[in-house]
């Protein structure tokens, strides 16, 4: 299949178009469309009927040929998609679509599957009414219900039907992911979410902490599952590592409201590790999209350490970095360690080795701290049991009469 990408430069756009119409042909490509040529036009006002104007409609007919597909830098309307469609005599579609198509072939797990088709049928709701006219008008008759606002009607009953029985189940996992969280805040585990634009390397970076891999590709968002890891981080740190979807310019709201279940693991974390392609010529644009779909999540006074990545490159040298800042390479594992450090170091900074002697007649306490903290040292004397590790100072007054004392 070979597509014309068509986009507007228009009066008090809030993007930059050259490097939106380069995400465009990179989304086409992510869904096998080979891109044969991209149309420009300069408008004062967006045409409410075609998006461009007639003329321009006129010059992309006689481009086109039979098989191919016309794809729009931003969302159509309903009537936009059925008038084009009718001019052109070829399908019609948006950023949007392409987004959503390439979602649903990555979407591996149930949650992920019901986020997109919940974000596919809201999408697709509108774009049926759209239709309804025209097959009214085809189909029908004078005076009387046609079949093809029947089959309209039916399709959008079933569609309903779909929204609600995935939302259902969808909202059944949310149930089962905040019991999780809540048993990791009784445990004091700390969460760090990795978060950034798509093929930033947040996937390489979880995959380098952990032994449970999870799927890595150098494409738009080969990771839609939020995948969570336990880390253990030198001194005997251990932490919940997550992975979260990347982010795009102009994401269509419809996926940002159905992945908001999965971003809630977002704004319940102790640390954002917001990781950066520095090799990108968009870099500053990537980071202000990452920080603004952030923002709309609700995110606010979460801690972030900013890691650029890609370093190997050597794309970085002009970049005035946002703090606190590491520059790495996950593919050369390159200042690695220097990352896992700063990690430590914003997570842990109001932490402090304690010692505890616990007799053996407080077995409860030994078993609420061995399941809470991670043992630097345990060892087992005459009257009780010698504990050493890491503790939030704020906590350490739970354990004041077990603290340990040498005799010297």
């Amino acid at each position: 299949m070979k597509a014309i990408l068509v986009g507007v430069e228009y009066d008090h756009m809030y993007y930059d178009l050259d490097i939106s119409m380069n995400e465009l042909r990179d989304l086409s490509e992510a869904c096998h469309i080979e891109v044969k040529d991209v149309v420009i036009q300069k408008l004062s006002l967006i045409s409410p009927k075609y998006y461009i104007g007639k003329g321009k409609v006129e010059e992309l007919k006689h481009m086109l040929d039979e098989d191919d597909i016309v794809i729009f830098n931003e969302e159509l309307t309903p009537l936009q998609v059925k008038n084009l469609t009718d001019a052109l005599d070829v399908e019609v579609t948006d950023r949007s679509d392409l987004i959503l198509r390439i979602f649903e072939s990555r979407a591996q797990t149930k949650e992920a599957k019901l986020q997109v088709e919940i974000a596919k049928n809201q999408y697709l709701l509108p774009r049926l009414a759209g239709m309804k006219e025209e097959l009214y008008s085809q189909q029908g008759g004078s005076g009387f219900r046609g079949s093809g606002e029947k089959q309209i009607e039916l399709d959008r009953r079933i569609i309903h039907r779909e929204l609600i029985q995935a939302k259902r189940e969808l909202a059944a996992i949310v149930k089962q992911r905040q019991t999780q969280r809540q048993l990791r805040i009784r445990n004091q585990e700390k969460v760090v979410c990795l978060v950034g634009y798509t093929n930033s390397g947040k996937s390489s970076l979880l995959n380098y902490f952990t032994d449970k891999k999870v799927f890595q590709e150098d494409m738009l968002f080969a990771s839609l599952q939020t995948a969570s890891r336990q880390v253990k981080l030198k001194n005997h740190h251990r932490i919940i590592m997550s992975d979260t979807v990347g982010f795009i310019n102009q994401l269509p709201h419809h996926l940002v409201q159905a992945f908001r279940s999965t971003l809630e693991e977002v704004k319940e974390a102790d640390l954002l590790v917001h990781v950066i392609d520095s090799s990108s010529p968009y870099c500053d644009l990537q980071i202000e999209t990452t920080l603004n779909v952030l923002e709309a999540l609700g995110v606010k006074d979460t801690p972030m350490l900013f890691v650029y990545n890609k370093v190997d490159q050597d794309r970085y040298a002009f970049l005035q970095p946002k703090e606190p800042a590491v520059f790495i390479s996950v593919k050369e594992k390159i200042n690695l360690d220097l990352l896992e450090d700063k990690i430590i170091e914003l997570l842990f900074k109001d932490y402090e080795l304690i010692e505890l002697y616990i007799p053996y007649d407080k077995g409860e306490v030994y078993s609420q701290v061995k399941q809470a903290y991670e043992m630097i040292k345990e060892e087992y004397l005459e009257d009780g049991i010698y504990l050493s590790f890491y503790i939030d100072r704020k906590q350490i007054h739970k354990y004041q009469d077990y603290i340990y004392k040498s005799i010297n």
